[in-house]
């Protein structure tokens, strides 16, 4: 039996990876303890989207935390080494939050790792381990870089090599840089070393904005679906920070899936890449509010907050040439105006049915 584990496997981009790989697996494992509305409130409930993964046949939901060691290592003992591939999703997202408990926030992002990195040594050491990663891990780094700015956006300067693509790999670790950041970087460097060290089959990918129609987006993370969503209700978005001109590459979940499902094919052991939508999916808030006005014909009502967030660069655009490289079956399939569109599908349809307050469910800190 081959059987694929996911954790996270409620949210947007574990949700994604069970529906894509449940074709493809004779079994999909899925964990998620819920925790995601403890962090954000009802508005970062992932109920429904848990509800709608399980009502795929081959797919057995499992309410643990990665923080629970021992559970873990049962659940893995369970299956084995008919465990083929491990999709680690599971995480703390949110830099505020991390801000007010930054030892809960580490043991959740580097422990929790882990912990799931050791349950695949013991018990499925030849499985396939993708790890998403951030590129929170590069802290403020990319504002040192030469920018010029714009009537609607923060640029890189043309004459930099970075301008045409994004930013590459060989971009240097450093600058100021959240909790969040820092626990992501450990889960990172850790799981780098399960692979040198240790000879575990694992590969780390640094996500940029990663976003998509069943995104529960609230003010401290998921900026494209929590604008929408306010727009959807009528609601005041904030726009914190740089006047609204700082700049991030939009991927959509399914095609970050497709990144896990080419390395699976065809794994490079500790190889690092960068997971975005690159320059032909990027824009700044303003921009973003207008494309989704011109789209929609629906008014989004915003107001400026002048502070900016601690360590939020002004321009970050992801180039995957690296990855497409090494694996060239691989494209993004969806552009920022249909992302935008099925976001916007989606909170129409929750706004209507109710489904946005499913949940009444707890997870511990």
């Amino acid at each position: 039996m081959d059987v694929v584990v996911v954790t996270g496997s409620a949210g947007l981009v574990g949700g994604e990876a069970v529906r894509a790989l449940a074709s493809r697996f004779d079994l999909v494992v899925g964990v998620d303890n819920g925790m995601r509305r403890y962090l954000f409130g009802p508005a970062g409930s992932v109920a429904d989207n848990l509800a709608d993964v399980e009502r795929i046949p081959n797919y057995r939901h499992h309410r643990m935390d990665v923080r629970d060691e021992s559970a873990l290592t049962a659940l893995f003992g369970e299956y084995g080494s008919d465990v083929r591939l491990v999709v680690h999703t599971a995480g703390q997202p949110s830099d505020e939050w991390a801000a007010d408990r930054p030892v809960v926030d580490l043991k959740v992002n580097a422990v929790g790792t882990m912990n799931v990195l050791e349950a695949v040594r013991r018990h499925c050491p030849s499985a396939v381990v993708v790890l998403t990663s951030t590129t929170k891990v590069y802290g403020d780094v990319s504002d040192s870089l030469p920018l010029v700015e714009t009537d609607t956006r923060w640029e890189i300067d043309p004459a930099h090599p970075f301008h045409e693509h994004g930013i590459d790999e060989s971009i240097r670790l450093g600058g100021n840089r959240t909790f969040a950041g820092v626990s992501k970087l450990a889960a990172d460097l850790a799981a780098q070393s399960y692979a040198g060290l240790l000879g575990l089959r694992v590969g780390v990918f640094r996500c940029g904005s990663v976003t998509g129609a069943r995104h529960a987006g609230v003010e401290q993370n998921g900026f494209l679906s929590h604008l929408v969503r306010s727009a959807v209700r009528g609601a005041t978005f904030p726009v914190i920070g740089h006047g609204g001109k700082q700049v991030r590459d939009v991927l959509d979940a399914r095609d970050l899936v497709e990144m896990f499902w080419q390395f699976y094919l065809e794994p490079r052991p500790g190889e690092v890449y960068h997971a975005g939508g690159g320059r032909e999916r990027s824009t700044s808030i303003l921009e973003l509010i207008a494309r989704y006005e011109h789209l929609t014909g629906q008014e989004v009502p915003f107001e400026h907050v002048p502070e900016h967030r601690f360590a939020d660069v002004r321009c970050w655009i992801t180039d995957t040439r690296k990855f497409r490289h090494d694996y060239p079956a691989w494209q993004p399939a969806h552009d920022l105006s249909d992302i935008l569109r099925s976001v916007h599908e989606h909170w129409v349809d929750a706004d209507m049915t109710g489904v946005d307050d499913l949940s009444d469910s707890t997870a511990t800190p």
